[in-house]
C-alpha cells in the first residue's frame, strides 16, 4: 500500500471522478477520495465533504503498527475557491504534518503525484512531484507562448507586461467584502466588466483579464488587495472594482 493518498477537491463530482479514473490507470494501488460540489450536489464545494473525505484518506495510510514516517495526504484542488476550502479545513485542524494541500494542475499534478506515490515515496517527495508537472508546464507555456505572440515574458516573473511609464496610470488598496473571499463567480463576474474598459488592471501583480490568475491569489474575506490600472479607462476600472470588491456577497 501506497504511503500517501489524495484527495480530490473539484467544483464538479464529474471531473474529480474523471482526474481519478485517469490517475488510478497510472496507479492502481493508491488511494483516492473524492470531495466535490456543494452540500446540495450542485458545482461548488463543500467544508464538509472536504473534512470527510480527509479523514477517510488518513485511516488509508495510517494503520495500526504502520510505520508512520512520511506517511499523510495530498489534497489536490481544481480552482482557487476549492483550495481556499482545503486550507481552512487544514488550519481548523491545526495545520497536521500528514496533510498537504498544493498549488498545481489538478490533472498533470495528480497524475505525477500518484505515479511517485506508487512508488513508495513519501508525502513531500509526493508534493514535490506534483510541483515539478507545474515546472515542466510553465516551460513549455512560455516557449510556445513566445512563438504566437511578439511578448516576451521574463523567465522571473509571471507578469506579462509592466507599466508603461507614458500612460495614464491610478492604484489604490481594496477590502474584499464577500463571505466567500474572492473566488470563481466574483473574479469571473470582475474580469467580464473590466473587459468592457479600454484598461489593464492587475491585483496583487496578477493579470486581472484572467480569472485563474485572480483566483490563484485566494484571497480571503476580509483581506486587502492592492489594484493596479493604466489605460484611458483607469479611474474607471479602479472605480468598478471597488465596487464589486467592497460591495458584499456575489
Amino acid at each position: 500500500m501506497a504511503r500517501v493518498s489524495f484527495v480530490i477537491i473539484s467544483h464538479s463530482h464529474e471531473l474529480a471522478k474523471g482526474v481519478v479514473d485517469l490517475a488510478t490507470q497510472m496507479a492502481p494501488d493508491v488511494h483516492f477520495e473524492i470531495a466535490a460540489g456543494d452540500d446540495t450536489g450542485a458545482l461548488g464545494t463543500s467544508m464538509h465533504k472536504v473534512e470527510n473525505a480527509l479523514d477517510r484518506a488518513l485511516a488509508q495510510v495510517h494503520k495500526p503498527g504502520d510505520e508512520e514516517c512520511c506517511r499523510g495526504v495530498l489534497l489536490m484542488c481544481d480552482l482557487g475557491s476549492a483550495t481556499m476550502v482545503a486550507q481552512t479545513v487544514l488550519e481548523l485542524r491545526g495545520d497536521p504534518k500528514d496533510c498537504m494541500c498544493i498549488n498545481a494542475p489538478l490533472v498533470e499534478g495528480t497524475i505525477a503525484a500518484a505515479v511517485a506515490a506508487r512508488g513508495g515515496l513519501g508525502l513531500r517527495q509526493v508534493a514535490a512531484a506534483a510541483y515539478q508537472s507545474v515546472i515542466d508546464m510553465a516551460g513549455r507555456a512560455r516557449s510556445e507562448l513566445e512563438q504566437i505572440t511578439s511578448v516576451s515574458l521574463d523567465a522571473n516573473s509571471n507578469v506579462l507586461s509592466s507599466l508603461d511609464a507614458s500612460k495614464k496610470f491610478r492604484e489604490a488598496d481594496m477590502v474584499v467584502t464577500d463571505p466567500a473571499g474572492l473566488h470563481a463567480r466574483p473574479a469571473a463576474l470582475l474580469v467580464r466588466a473590466l473587459a468592457s474598459l479600454d484598461v489593464q488592471v492587475w491585483i496583487n501583480d496578477v493579470d486581472a483579464s484572467s480569472v485563474l490568475e485572480i483566483m490563484s491569489l485566494g484571497v480571503r474575506h476580509g483581506e486587502h488587495v492592492h489594484v493596479r490600472a493604466q489605460g484611458p479607462d483607469c479611474d474607471k476600472a479602479l472605480e468598478l472594482a471597488r465596487d464589486m470588491l467592497e460591495g458584499g456577497t456575489h
